[in-house]
């Protein structure tokens, strides 16, 4: 039986093809939240709680708006702003609709050379990974990014690397980059992905990952032109 990572991914929007609509609903729905490491999911559910708790208040003192409805209402709202904002927003838009594409390689290229820069100055930050589509040397105009970072442990730390995740995020709509980012509270995390993807390194200041991968060379993105020769 084959290894379930190495499966392709489940169905999306192609060019010419149909919207896929239950990709934006199962998105918007989920946010990978069963996906998440244990650091994540946390302030991910913070997140939400505290919103919706303010909202909800706002709504019943200035709207007369019952409980139930504000509750309602606070959650919806919440939920969606953290869709696009703290998820993979436009990873969701590029599978969605077959007319929108990420990019391009020059611009995608450009925009990994600039996180790589701001990867280098987080000190926290041990090691910034790409997997997926660029690592198997099939980068397409529909593809995504799919990275992992990983950081210094305890719990300062991880509050830290979390907003360095949000952060990272809000670039990345900003640049209507399709990107897949998480981060990883430890090497366990990673052995979710497929083992036909062997990482492509922003960043690898971290003795777990040269454990893991043996081999840990970084790539100079100022130097790339083409994103299906990396290697």
């Amino acid at each position: 039986m084959s290894d379930p990572k190495n499966q392709p991914k489940k169905i999306k929007a192609v060019a010419g093809g149909q919207i896929k609509w239950i990709v934006t609903i199962k998105q918007w729905i989920h946010q990978g939240f069963t996906y998440l490491d244990k650091t994540e999911r946390f302030y991910r559910i913070i997140w939400e709680l505290i919103p919706i708790i303010i909202l909800s208040l706002v709504f019943i003192k200035l709207c007369n708006i019952s409980i139930i409805y504000s509750l309602i209402i606070a959650i919806i709202i919440t939920h969606t702003l953290n869709w696009i904002f703290n998820y993979n927003f436009w990873t969701c838009i590029d599978f969605t609709f077959p007319s929108v594409s990420n990019p391009g390689n020059k611009a995608t290229i450009e925009y990994l050379s600039q996180m790589q820069k701001r990867m280098e100055k987080y000190d926290v930050i041990t090691g910034c990974m790409l997997y997926g589509s660029i690592s198997r040397k099939v980068w397409h105009n529909k593809s995504d990014l799919d990275m992992r970072i990983i950081g210094k442990p305890g719990i300062v730390n991880g509050f830290k690397i979390y907003l360095i995740t949000f952060k990272e995020r809000l670039i990345a709509v900003k640049n209507k980059q399709p990107l897949d980012l998480y981060m990883a509270d430890s090497i366990k995390f990673l052995n979710k992905m497929r083992d036909d993807e062997f990482p492509i390194f922003l960043k690898a200041n971290d003795e777990r990952l040269i454990q893991r991968y043996k081999k840990c060379i970084i790539t100079n993105f100022d130097q790339v032109t083409d994103l299906n020769k990396l290697s």
